[in-house]
């Protein structure tokens, strides 16, 4: 009888101690939770609030109402072209994915950078006003002492390549819902400039492709051109003569003044104020730590003792 009983005893002691622990030590978890809630309004204070500018894309329409169509020819599309572009269909990339793809690249960046005030907004820790300096503080001098080591120096003013990988830094591509629709979003202290800046790489990436399939058009329409000089059999001049007319269509679709590559189905938003760090999230969690780690240190104390 007192050996069936034994585990039960040694549970309810347990369970007492550890009542008892919390019960004196509630003090201490207090004074855990207060101190995480002071760290959390500090480092509020410190780090910059920041606004979430964000806008939705999706391929770009070929049918309905508001469709700009098929931009290659539909007819002759799996002869000439199949056989000029050959490949598995897992291979064949859509425009929407390159457009995807390109957002955080160099050809992007430099585009953007034709704008000679947009790197000082993207690199403010680096310019003083004037020019290019070295950026201040201790992380920075760490940077600059490990890469002396190695051999390198720390590079000042931006280029392409500084400005395509803050891109990537600051881009967020998400999923909307199942659709082929992504949320791109980006943070900056700065709402207009977030929004701006998040509206300019959306552009500029389907500028990007809108030149490429021009240069790409423009070449083949001069080599269509070039070959139909110097064929005089009509048999062989007509299937040419087609494929030139095809051709100019295409060059012709691709100027006209429509989204490329990527319908913005939402412009660029943000919220008036700013929305990160959200206070209302860091401040109730930091509170809840606290208590937590309080009330495991004082537990882990109590057993340390006994």
């Amino acid at each position: 009888m007192v050996e069936v009983s034994q585990p039960f005893v040694g549970e309810a002691g347990g369970l007492r101690v550890l009542t008892g622990t919390l019960r004196s030590g509630w003090r201490f978890a207090l004074a855990c939770g207060l101190t995480a809630l002071l760290l959390a309004v500090l480092g509020l204070r410190l780090v910059p609030a920041q606004h979430t500018a964000s806008m939705v894309v999706g391929p770009t329409a070929r049918t309905g109402v508001a469709a700009m169509g098929p931009r290659m020819p539909v007819h002759g599309a799996d002869g000439a072209f199949g056989l000029a572009e050959p490949g598995t269909g897992e291979e064949t990339l859509s425009d929407f994915t390159r457009f995807l793809e390109l957002l955080g690249s160099v050809p992007v960046a430099a585009r953007l950078m034709a704008d000679p005030a947009l790197a000082p907004r993207l690199f403010p820790e680096r310019w003083d006003g004037a020019g290019w300096v070295a950026p201040a503080g201790v992380g920075a001098a760490l940077k600059r002492l490990a890469l002396g080591l190695a051999g390198r120096e720390d590079w000042v003013e931006p280029d392409a390549e500084a400005v395509a990988t803050r891109l990537r830094r600051m881009l967020v591509v998400a999923p909307v819902g199942t659709s082929p629709m992504r949320r791109l979003s980006l943070r900056h202290p700065d709402r207009a400039f977030a929004l701006d800046l998040l509206g300019r790489v959306a552009a500029a990436a389907d500028a990007h492709l809108r030149a490429e399939a021009s240069r790409r058009s423009a070449a083949q329409v001069a080599h269509v051109r070039a070959k139909l000089a110097t064929v005089t059999q009509a048999d062989h001049r007509r299937p040419l003569v087609d494929l030139l007319a095809e051709q100019e269509r295409v060059s012709l679709l691709i100027e006209v003044d429509l989204p490329f590559a990527a319908d913005p189905i939402q412009p660029p938003a943000a919220a008036r104020q700013p929305d990160w760090p959200d206070p209302l999230l860091v401040l109730p969690g930091a509170l809840a730590g606290g208590l937590a780690l309080g009330a495991f240190l004082a537990t882990y104390r109590a057993v340390r003792r006994g």
